[in-house]
């Protein structure tokens, strides 16, 4: 886990991280009593509602793009460890740093991709709920805000503290905090 050594910097990512993972939790659990929904709706006499699949739908994206930063933190993005298994720690650390910083540039450009959908699809509504459409991308944008502050933050530790690692192994920067212990 990615965990900046300044208080303001970690309680923010906290903040952040708690309330991303409650409103993940709660786009699992909308999807999951939808979809629910949708299949009792099918053995049932009359019409369904429409609407379970439209919300589902939006909700699958809201939970993707909303806890897309939290992956950056706990290192859950796929990557390759290729690079981490040599034995050149400033060689890690400069591909760590070059990756995150890409990363960083990604959401970068996916934020402001959103943000043009923000402003630019409040007259368009969605199909069945009438639900404004740049209502939707509100947590899309948020999801990739988040991801280039975490992105950004887990750069400079890593520049700043030495390479992370798998499990199971250190970085130089833990060998040194053990020795001094």
């Amino acid at each position: 886990m990615i965990e900046p050594q300044h208080p303001a910097a970690r309680r923010l990512l906290s903040a952040m991280t708690r309330l991303e993972l409650a409103f993940g939790a709660l786009m699992l659990l909308m999807i999951l009593v939808l979809v629910f929904m949708q299949a009792a709706q099918r053995y049932m006499p009359g019409e369904g509602a429409a609407w379970t699949g439209e919300l589902s739908r939006f909700a699958m994206a809201w939970l993707t793009f909303s806890v897309a930063g939290i992956l950056v933190t706990l290192r859950g993005h796929i990557t390759l460890e290729v690079v981490d298994t040599l034995p050149a720690p400033r060689l890690v650390r400069t591909v760590q740093v070059f990756s995150l910083l890409i990363v960083a540039v990604v959401a970068v450009g996916l934020s402001c991709e959103a943000w043009s959908l923000v402003s630019t699809e409040g007259q368009i509504s969605s199909p069945v709920l009438g639900l404004p459409m740049s209502v939707v991308y509100i947590p899309v944008l948020a999801g990739m805000i988040s991801t280039i502050i975490r992105s950004l933050l887990a750069a400079y530790v890593v520049a700043r503290c030495g390479p992370l690692l798998s499990a199971g192994e250190h970085s130089p920067a833990t060998d040194s905090k053990e020795r001094n212990a």
